[in-house]
């Protein structure tokens, strides 16, 4: 691959800046959600299992069993993203409403506006391997002791946390606000996810925030939990689903569709993650429910998820001169 020699070019991915056009033989509308029916299946078990859990962490006494519920909750949880990762894309089901039910249903379980998610996912596949979500290097114009200390506040549980605090004090940030709001676009994502918000977006993230807010406040209030389960719970639970956010794409080639990888995890964790993992495949067709991810998925051409997990503890380095190291390896 022939890289250009001038620094600000390098650091833009092939297709960046262009209106991204997917395969052409993309499904039509009238085919999306046609899994919906089991998609519900799917959502009503995890409601299930999230009740289930939370009721077993606050029982169990020992805390190797303690340990291994929690972790079985975060992939539950994974899924649960999975499955408002559907909604996104319109195809969680084939009737709007209940689309978007299934949406905020697994927001509300997550913590988070369904809204908020959906603006930053789909700027995130037109942003994708920009300077914006270069997160593992540090530019010229950048603080080297700020990108460091904002890059482990994002994997190490930041993101997540952040997701469910904004639509909280949304009340508060008035939708002009977003102008102040994107200006740091350049070198961080979320920022320029700001500047995609319509007024429609910006009332529908209140509302869905209003519900977040009467439901846990009702948690809370009733004692279904006591507040350390969720403490426990929801804090192991943003450590695992920020820190994995990334691990698809960092020291990925510097390409809008093919900065990404597919990543293999055991069958019982992958069918909990509801596919996920095959990221590379969402990128190159997006309108792909996760029911068929792995039938079009290129098993040889993966990484362990382990090892790419292990690479995003690595602090931010210098953007490099030499970009063969991004170059793609499978093993």
């Amino acid at each position: 691959m022939t890289v250009s020699q001038d620094p600000k070019i390098r650091r833009q991915p092939i297709g960046a800046g262009e209106d991204l056009q997917f395969p052409e033989d993309a499904l039509p509308p009238k085919t999306k959600g046609r899994y919906g029916t089991q998609n519900i299946v799917v959502l009503v078990v995890q409601v299930a299992a999230w009740a289930a859990l939370l009721t077993l962490i606050e029982r169990a006494s020992p805390w190797p069993l303690k340990l291994a519920l929690v972790l079985l909750f975060c992939a539950v949880m994974q899924g649960v993203f999975s499955l408002m990762h559907e909604y996104f894309h319109d195809n969680a089901h084939p009737n709007p409403r209940i689309n978007y039910a299934i949406g905020v249903v697994g927001s509300v379980l997550f913590g988070t506006a369904a809204t908020f998610h959906r603006v930053n996912h789909w700027g995130h596949h037109v942003r994708n391997r920009t300077p914006a979500e270069q997160g593992e290097f540090i530019h010229d114009d950048e603080s080297a002791i700020g990108k460091i200390a904002i890059y482990y506040f994002a994997v190490l549980g930041g993101l997540w946390l952040s997701s469910g605090l904004f639509p909280l004090i949304s009340f508060f940030v008035p939708y002009r606000a977003i102008t102040f709001l994107s200006s740091f676009k350049r070198f961080n994502t979320y920022s320029a996810a700001f500047a995609q918000f319509k007024v429609a977006d910006w009332t529908r993230m209140r509302l869905e925030a209003l519900l977040l807010i009467v439901f846990w406040s009702a948690i809370l209030y009733f004692g279904v939990f006591q507040w350390q389960t969720i403490v426990l719970a929801y804090g192991s639970f943003a450590l695992s689903w920020s820190s994995l956010q990334w691990v698809y794409h960092l020291r990925t080639p510097l390409h809008v569709v093919e900065g990404a990888y597919n990543l293999r995890l055991p069958t019982f964790v992958r069918w909990l993650f509801l596919n996920f993992n095959y990221n590379l495949t969402h990128h190159r067709r997006p309108y792909l429910p996760w029911q068929e991810l792995p039938i079009a998925t290129n098993l040889t051409e993966t990484q362990p998820l382990w090892y790419r997990w292990a690479l995003m503890l690595k602090w931010p380095i210098p953007f490099p001169d030499d970009l063969s190291s991004l170059e793609k390896r499978y093993f």
